[in-house]
C-alpha cells in the first residue's frame, strides 16, 4: 500500500467464535486463531464459510483468553505456525505434507504474536524474554533479538522493518525497527 492507498470496507462476516490472530491463508480464505473455542485454529472465507484445519500436531485444547494463543500462515512454505503460550511452545505445521515440528526452546517463554517473515523465516514475540525470535523454515532458532519493549504482544516483518507491539499495562507502545 501507498499513503495514496485508501481501504474501503467490502463485507462484514459475523462468525460464531472469538478470534486471537488472523492470517491469509490465501486469496479468499484466513486462518485465525481461535479463543475459548476447540479447535485451536480455524479457517474462514470470504463468503463466511468456516473450516477446520486438522494437523496432527496440533494441540487438542481450548485456549482462554487472546493471549494464550496466535497463528500464522507462510506462504512459501505452506505452513501454519502456531503460538502456545502456557506450553511455551511454538508449532509449525506443514499443511501439504501433514508433517511438521513442535518448537521447545529456552529463547521462546510465554509467545505470544508470530508472523511470517522473508525467506520462510518466522518471527515469534517471546514475552518472557523481551525478545523477538527469528525462526528457519525448518524450525530452528537463528537468532534471539532482545527489543526493550516489555511483554512484546505482536510482531510484523516486511522487507526492511520488524514492527512490535507490547501488552504492558500502563506503557503502551509500537516500536519500528530497521531491519539491515
Amino acid at each position: 500500500m501507498s499513503k495514496d492507498s485508501v481501504i474501503m470496507l467490502q463485507k462484514t462476516l459475523t462468525i460464531s467464535f472469538y478470534c486471537g490472530s488472523i492470517s491469509t491463508l490465501g486469496t479468499d480464505t484466513f486462518v485465525v486463531s481461535t479463543v475459548d473455542q476447540k479447535p485451536p485454529v480455524r479457517t474462514i472465507d470470504v463468503h463466511g464459510n468456516e473450516g477446520e484445519i486438522q494437523h496432527k500436531l496440533l494441540p487438542d485444547k481450548t485456549y482462554s483468553g487472546t493471549w494464550s494463543s496466535a497463528c500464522a500462515y507462510i506462504p512459501s512454505t505452506k505452513t501454519l505456525v502456531v503460538t502456545d503460550r502456557d506450553q511455551h511452545t511454538v508449532y509449525m505445521c506443514d499443511l501439504t505434507l501433514g508433517e511438521g515440528r513442535v518448537i521447545v526452546n529456552d529463547k521462546i517463554r510465554s509467545p505470544r504474536g508470530v508472523c511470517a517473515g522473508p525467506a520462510g523465516t518466522v518471527f515469534v514475540c517471546s514475552r518472557d524474554t523481551n525478545s523477538v525470535v527469528q525462526l528457519s523454515p525448518q524450525g530452528d532458532v537463528l537468532a534471539s533479538h532482545s527489543v526493550d519493549v516489555r511483554y512484546p504482544f505482536a510482531v510484523s516483518v516486511s522487507k526492511d522493518r520488524l514492527v512490535l507491539s507490547n501488552s504492558s499495562k500502563g506503557k503502551k507502545i509500537i516500536k519500528i525497527f530497521s531491519i539491515v
